[in-house]
């Protein structure tokens, strides 16, 4: 059952990824026809095949044979692998509340994909779709307080060292993120890294519980910290500008996936 969600996800990835160019080049999301960004040719369905189609045409245009773009089948794949991962971790196939838990963190990680996408070409964060996970992050606080359900748990015992009342758990995340970020971006006058970073930060918060959030912060400041080495080692300029929201996208997965085994791990270390 779950590989019908990596096959879905590769279509899901071709249109977030086609979602993140047109917020770049201003198109519309739904009125304009895909096209070669060089010709301008218009794609015929059989073009839109996701990587299979990359693969016949051997990465070229069929109108003026000029290379695609690696980031096409990559995306595509990247948005399989964490609808794959996504659907194992939740099972949404089982019942209807399986389901529900499975489309709230579906749609904040086709966000905040499109969100990295975009970033890492701009270097900037659209509101209109911070927006609509501020909204969608109240609802699954609302869904999840209303209805008793559990929140999530994706680290070892961690979340059990923090009790809070269900309504503000995953706010208190939110908030307490929100704050950190906001005091780096006080610090280094933007230059770290900017608000809209805080923004998003924020609205992932609301789909975290606190020891989750502690997990998701570790993974994203390691993993942002080493590319900005990398930078700095290539090009000798610690004023340039990184781009963080890939790297939220990065740590919000590595928290679903090895939060419980890398918090188990810290708290055995820890206890001896």
């Amino acid at each position: 059952m779950a590989i019908f969600f990596f096959i879905f996800g590769l279509f899901w990835g071709s249109f977030l990824n086609n979602v993140a160019y047109r917020l770049k080049t201003g198109e519309s999301f739904f009125l304009t026809r895909s096209h070669c960004p060089i010709c301008k040719k218009t794609l015929s369905v059989k073009e839109l095949i996701p990587l299979i189609s990359f693969l016949i045409q051997k990465g070229r245009c069929l109108g003026c044979q000029s290379k695609i773009s690696l980031r096409y089948p990559l995306t595509e794949i990247l948005t399989a692998i964490f609808t794959f991962t996504l659907a194992l971790i939740f099972k949404p196939w089982i019942n209807f509340f399986f389901l529900i838990e499975f489309l709230f963190y579906f749609f904040l990680f086709s966000v905040i994909f499109i969100l990295a996408l975009y970033d890492f070409d701009t270097l900037l964060v659209d509101d209109r779709f911070l927006l609509f996970l501020f909204f969608l992050g109240l609802i699954f606080v609302f869904y999840h307080t209303y209805l008793k359900i559990p929140y999530p748990d994706f680290s070892y015992l961690l979340n059990y060292l923090f009790i809070l009342p269900p309504y503000l758990e995953t706010l208190f995340s939110s908030i307490f993120l929100s704050f950190l970020f906001f005091f780096i971006y006080l610090i280094t006058k933007g230059e770290g890294l900017g608000f809209g970073d805080v923004k998003t930060v924020f609205v992932i918060g609301l789909f975290l519980k606190f020891g989750d959030a502690l997990i998701f912060l570790v993974f994203s400041s390691l993993l942002g910290s080493l590319y900005g080495l990398i930078l700095f080692l290539k090009e000798k300029n610690l004023k340039k500008p990184i781009p963080f929201i890939p790297f939220f996208f990065l740590g919000l997965y590595f928290t679903l996936v090895l939060g419980k085994t890398f918090s188990a791990k810290y708290l055995n270390l820890i206890s001896f």
